[in-house]
């Protein structure tokens, strides 16, 4: 009998430690840039704002300078120019490529301590195979679409590829989704997280990555949410109607985890994926550049940390330190109770750390301490570009693009670039971030040891590993299969 107590006593503290284990749910909003929410007294997003009080916000909060490079180091744990998006962001959708298969993505690291895991939106990770879909990475299900970005109300994937065929793209876990588009895509996702909630089995952990379509291009939104705004400009509207409709989406997830009492045992993230493109909508300011280029307003977007896991003390805070998209990676699976060193080793080691302490306050310092923003070269043998950090110092040794200051709204009719600094392998700049965020003062010959230490990291760096170049596009087969699917985006290789 005491034997017996024994068992059930060690079987009852094992329910009890996998209960314990937090919901974790991952809000990344599409080309929305650091002058957004709570920053932009010109959005309308109440409910976000009024998480602030029971939230954590990061100041220096980066991310890569676009889309399906951010999203690799999320779901990977690796700096982004280890990764095959690089290169072209996997445009065009027919070409055979996607991240590395030999990465053990978030879903599949968390399957080890039980986790029920869901994506929906956005994916951008590959898709020519069924392997690099979200269920070949480790989801369960997936709700979405497989490109980079399509019109949000037919969603229509035509724009990078020539066939004679319009195609549409919108997946449902192992097969496209026919008949069910046609509806806004804000709505479609977010009714999807709503429902995944409600049906969610509460003795099991979820982690939910919702990878909203908003604000990517094309720049559409329900009229109801465009009347909210009464701009000169309808582009404005529009925009800000789509940053609305991202605030309802995040208040309808919230609420669907408070109903079905989740959220004390829950770990809810909101972010962005890169700067907002400063020719197509939004704002940076007050940064330097945006999406596509290694300046601040191009990599460094709105955190908000949130969720009832989070400590009463740290409600309603601001942190200054910088952290990575890729620290995420380690965070969870400490949470989560993984032992990361159990996994296959994949072409490069992890390179996230566990920031969880920093977000709690049991330390007042991030560890991370060097973000590599951009390393390659141009070409086989062509000049190496290299933008890092180490502290506040960031070394920018490449040709930037964007290198101005756009204001509260770009695309408009008024806005004149300022005089600008470019930079080079061979004539780098270096700025102090922490206490010059956006990148006025060039202080390389201020500091010639701190310009000279950076790039010898930069040059250790090209010993690194670097993906493979990409292969070329097959754009016969691509096409073949959308006809062979009846118009619609799949796997296609």
């Amino acid at each position: 009998k005491m034997a017996l107590m024994i068992v059930l006593l060690m079987l009852g503290c094992t329910v009890a430690l996998a209960a314990e284990k937090p919901n974790i749910i991952f809000m990344l909003t599409d080309d929305l840039g650091y002058n957004s929410a709570w920053r932009n007294n010109d959005h309308k997003t109440p409910f976000i704002n009024s998480l602030l009080a029971k939230g954590v916000t990061v100041d220096r909060n980066y991310v890569y300078r676009y889309c399906a490079p951010t999203r690799g180091a999320f779901q990977t744990g690796r700096f982004p120019y280890h990764l095959s998006a690089v290169e072209k962001n996997l445009i065009p959708w027919n070409m055979p490529v996607g991240i590395d298969l030999n990465y053990t993505m978030l879903p599949a690291m968390l399957k080890k301590a039980g986790y029920s895991s869901h994506h929906i939106g956005k994916w951008h990770q590959g898709f020519y195979t069924f392997d690099y879909t979200p269920l070949g990475r480790g989801y369960e299900s997936s709700v979405g679409f497989l490109v980079g970005g399509e019109d949000h109300y037919t969603q229509d994937a035509s724009w990078t590829t020539k066939c004679s065929e319009r195609c549409v793209d919108l997946w449902n876990s192992t097969q496209p989704a026919f008949g069910r588009n046609g509806t806004y895509n804000g709505y479609t996702f977010t009714q999807r997280a709503v429902d995944l909630i409600e049906a969610h089995n509460t003795d099991q952990p979820l982690f939910l990555y919702h990878a909203l379509h908003n604000t990517h291009a094309p720049i559409e939104a329900p009229q109801q949410y465009i009347d909210l705004y009464n701009f000169t400009e309808p582009l404005q509207n529009t925009f800000y109607g789509m940053v609305s409709v991202v605030d309802e989406t995040v208040a309808n997830v919230t609420n669907a985890l408070k109903r079905r009492g989740m959220w004390n045992n829950t770990l809810l993230i909101w972010t962005t994926d890169n700067g907002s493109p400063v020719a197509i909508g939004g704002s940076n300011a007050p940064l330097k550049g945006g999406k596509g280029s290694n300046w601040e307003g191009g990599t460094r977007t709105p955190m908000l940390v949130t969720g009832g896991l989070l400590p009463e003390r740290m409600r309603g805070t601001n942190l200054e330190g910088p952290i990575h998209i890729v620290d995420w990676y380690q965070t969870f699976a400490n949470l989560a109770g993984v032992d990361t060193t159990s996994l296959p080793p994949g072409p490069t080691e992890l390179e996230s750390n566990d920031i969880w302490p920093y977000i709690t306050g049991a330390t007042d310092v991030s560890p991370r301490h060097e973000i590599v923003y951009e390393h390659r070269q141009a070409g086989r043998k062509g000049e190496w570009r290299a933008v890092l950090s180490q502290g506040p110092y960031k070394l920018v040794a490449s040709s930037e693009p964007q290198a101005s200051w756009y204001g509260q709204f770009t695309p408009n009719r008024t806005h004149v670039n300022e005089k600008i600094t470019q930079c080079s392998w061979a004539v780098p700049c270096l700025f102090d971030v922490a206490n010059d965020p956006t990148e006025h003062q060039d202080i390389a010959t201020k500091h010639p040891d701190i310009v000279s230490k950076l790039k010898k990291r930069a040059v250790e760096l090209q010993r690194a590993y670097h993906a493979e170049p990409n292969p070329p596009s097959e754009p016969q087969k691509y096409c073949d299969h959308i006809v062979a699917e009846h118009g619609f985006v799949a796997p296609w290789f």
